[in-house]
């Protein structure tokens, strides 16, 4: 809170020392320009019952002028801060209270009192504080009578004061609200629009680089069906290094389309885990015969997702434990899942190579490749971290017992984004 207010006069005013803070916190309100505030009349009318008076207002102090936000029994308006009675008020320590304004000389020349604006007499404010202590303002009871003020009347002014100023946080919070959500709705629509360029972008950087790469391809099978060429030992091996370096760089392409593929909400529907892994073991089956590798399937729920996303994720996890299997010993990859309250919990585990605990992070990054000795481009764990986050769900990279690694998907029963969906039962 700020002190006892030391003030100066200018322009025929008192200015409070805090003028700059206080006039910073009055635009921060937002509260001069906007619609009137609906709560504010009935608190002026029970301010005028409450002292006896006919006449009661709440008047914002700006630098310049006086702002009669709300008014009761009377045309609320504007004037300027020289002829505002309340702009002396707001520089006092207390409570302003006056039988007769006319006899006091910080009022008597004002033209509310002399008759030139109008005839005040009996006049009262409490000043209006905001949560640092600044006076923004006062909530003002007056008349053309003069009259005295009793002790309880002027407590009920105090109150009505802190209630106005309650009002005004409602604003200002509601304000701040309104900004806050305003803010999202833009990022929204502009992440929007950055997903749907950036598949567009995807789409036209793979087409436009797939085309000459079926070229080479094409170029490259077309070589080594020549028996002079297949003859020379150098050659053939400059073609599959050819062949080798043009397959990798299709299935970057690839990879980079289908992360940029991967935004916004998924298409929720009931997806069955269990006809997924299958799905994606059988697609995978050359390259889990050639590593000799054992999958073990348990039981896995029907859950709500995107049935392509969520095939995505599952082929990833499992292509990337048979890429990174351990040279000493049988690949063996088991598949479970564990029913919680709210989540399934599906994990992956492995007896791999594993991940080392410092680097797991970066692994869901983009192109980030541990091993440059095996062939990949660095995005699928980043495409399944994209797809998890798309589903509200979560991707956890843990070590399995006795070496390897275990990836835990924790995937809500509920359709992402949305808590009404039932609850699916796991296939037993």
């Amino acid at each position: 809170m700020v002190g006892l207010m030391v003030t100066v006069a200018t322009r025929g005013f008192p200015v409070p020392t805090d003028e700059g803070e206080r006039i910073r916190s009055l635009v921060d309100y937002g509260i001069i320009g906007a619609p009137p505030l609906p709560d504010l009349p009935s608190v002026v009318e029970l301010a005028a019952f409450v002292c006896g008076v006919p006449n009661a207002v709440v008047n914002i102090i700006t630098s310049d002028e006086q702002h009669q936000i709300a008014a009761y029994g009377f045309e609320g308006g504007v004037c300027s801060r020289e002829d505002s009675m309340c702009a002396i008020s707001i520089v006092e320590p207390t409570q302003v209270v006056l039988a007769d304004a006319g006899l006091d000389p910080r009022f008597a020349g004002n033209p509310f009192v002399t008759g030139i604006i109008d005839n005040v007499r009996f006049y009262a404010s409490s000043q209006l504080r905001d949560r640092d202590g600044h006076v923004l303002g006062t909530l003002c009871v007056f008349d053309q009578e003069v009259h005295e003020m009793t002790e309880p009347q002027r407590r009920g002014l105090d109150k009505l004061a802190r209630m106005v100023m309650d009002v005004l946080e409602l604003h200002r919070h509601g304000r701040m609200l309104h900004e806050a959500l305003e803010t999202g709705r833009r990022a929204s629509r502009e992440l929007v629009r950055s997903n749907s360029a950036l598949q567009h972008f995807a789409g036209q950087v793979s087409h436009d680089l797939k085309n000459p790469l079926t070229g080479v391809l094409g170029f490259v099978a077309m070589l080594s069906e020549i028996p002079a060429v297949t003859a020379d030992d150098e050659a053939t091996r400059c073609l599959d290094r050819a062949m080798s370096s043009a397959t990798r760089m299709w299935r970057m392409i690839e990879d980079v389309l289908a992360h940029a593929s991967v935004g916004g909400r998924p298409a929720c529907d009931a997806v069955s885990l269990q006809a997924t892994v299958q799905a994606v073991v059988d697609d995978l089956g050359a390259a889990i015969a050639g590593a000799d590798a054992v999958v073990d399937v348990r039981p896995l729920p029907t859950v709500y997702g995107d049935a392509t996303q969520l095939r995505v994720l599952l082929q990833n996890i499992l292509s990337n434990s048979v890429k990174f299997r351990a040279p000493d010993r049988p690949c063996r990859i088991d598949i479970e899942s564990v029913e919680t309250p709210t989540d399934w919990v599906i994990r992956i585990a492995d007896n791999g190579i594993g991940i080392p605990e410092q680097d797991r992070p970066r692994v869901l990054e983009m192109f980030t490749r541990l091993r440059t000795d095996v062939e990949g481009s660095g995005i699928g764990l980043a495409t399944c971290q994209r797809i998890v986050e798309a589903h509200d769900a979560v991707l956890s990279i843990g070590e399995t017992a006795g070496g390897g690694t275990t990836m835990t998907i924790t995937l809500p029963k509920a359709a992402a984004g949305s808590a009404q969906q039932p609850v699916l039962a796991a296939a037993r």
